[in-house]
C-alpha cells in the first residue's frame, strides 16, 4: 500500500511516454494486421439419418453401410479423385491448371486447407479456407454437394445388391420348388399304390416330399414378399433420402 501513491506520481510523470508507447504497439499491430493476407472459412453442416431402406427387409442376411467413423467415411469421399476433380474445376482451377503435376499440387493444397470433423452423433462438418471468400463459399458448398451425391449412390448401390440377392433367392427356391414337385411326380407314377395303407417307407417319402415342398412355398412366397417390398422402395429412394 506504501508504494500505490509512488507508482502512481511515476504514471502522472511519464503519461506522455506511456501514452507514446501504447499507440505505438496499437499501429504496429494494426499494420501486421494489414499485412497478414485475408483469410475466410466456409463451412456447411450434414445431417447424416440413420436409417436404412433395406434393414427390414435383409435382417439376418446382408450388412447395411456402418455409420461408425463419419468423419473418416466423409474424408474418403471427398477426397477421392473423381470429387477433387469436380472441386477443382468449382474453384476455378481447372482453367488455370492443365498440368497434372500442377492439379495434384492444387488437390493437396485444397485437401490441407479442408476440415472435415464429427461435432455430432449425426453430424458431419465439411470447411474449407481461402483467401477469397466467394471461392471458399463455392468450394464448401461443392463438397456438401458432392459427398452427399455420392452416399446416396452409394446407398442405391448397396440396395440394388440387396434387391438381386432376394431376386437370386427367389429363382433358386422357385428351382427347389419345382424339382420337388417333379419328383413327387414321378414318384407316385412309379408307384401306383403309394396312397393309404400302402407301405410305411413309402409314406415316409411322401410325407418328406411334402413337407420340403410346403418349405419351399412359404420361403418362396417370403422372399417374394421381400422382392417385392424392396422393388416398391428403390423406385422412390431418392425422395426418400
Amino acid at each position: 500500500l506504501q508504494l500505490v501513491p509512488v507508482l502512481l506520481a511515476e504514471l502522472r510523470r511519464r503519461v506522455f511516454g506511456l501514452c507514446i508507447g501504447f499507440a505505438a504497439v496499437a499501429l504496429l499491430a494494426l499494420l501486421v494486421g494489414l499485412m497478414v493476407p485475408k483469410k475466410y472459412v466456409s463451412g456447411t453442416t450434414i445431417l447424416a439419418g440413420e436409417a436404412n431402406i433395406i434393414t427390414p427387409l435383409m435382417e439376418g442376411r446382408a450388412v447395411p453401410t456402418g455409420v461408425a467413423d463419419r468423419a473418416r467415411i466423409a474424408r474418403e469421399v471427398i477426397f477421392s479423385r473423381k470429387v477433387m476433380g469436380e472441386v477443382l474445376e468449382a474453384g476455378g482451377w481447372s482453367e488455370e491448371l492443365q498440368d497434372p503435376i500442377a492439379r495434384e499440387r492444387a488437390a493437396e493444397q485444397i485437401k490441407q486447407r479442408t476440415r472435415v470433423s464429427s461435432p455430432g452423433p449425426n453430424l458431419i462438418e465439411i470447411s474449407y479456407t481461402d483467401k477469397e471468400p466467394e471461392r471458399a463459399f463455392r468450394v464448401a458448398q461443392r463438397f456438401a454437394e458432392l459427398f452427399m451425391e455420392e452416399s446416396l449412390a452409394a446407398k442405391e448401390r448397396e440396395s440394388r445388391e440387396a434387391y438381386e440377392f432376394i431376386d437370386s433367392q427367389v429363382r433358386e427356391y422357385h428351382a427347389k420348388l419345382t424339382d420337388a414337385e417333379d419328383r413327387l411326380k414321378e414318384f407316385r407314377a412309379g408307384n401306383q399304390d403309394a396312397g393309404p395303407g400302402s407301405d410305411t417307407d413309402v409314406r415316409t417319402r411322401i410325407a418328406g416330399l411334402r413337407t420340403s415342398i410346403e418349405q419351399a412355398r412359404t420361403e418362396l412366397s417370403e422372399l417374394r414378399m421381400r422382392e417385392s417390398s424392396l422393388q416398391g422402395q428403390l423406385s422412390g429412394e431418392a425422395e426418400v433420402s
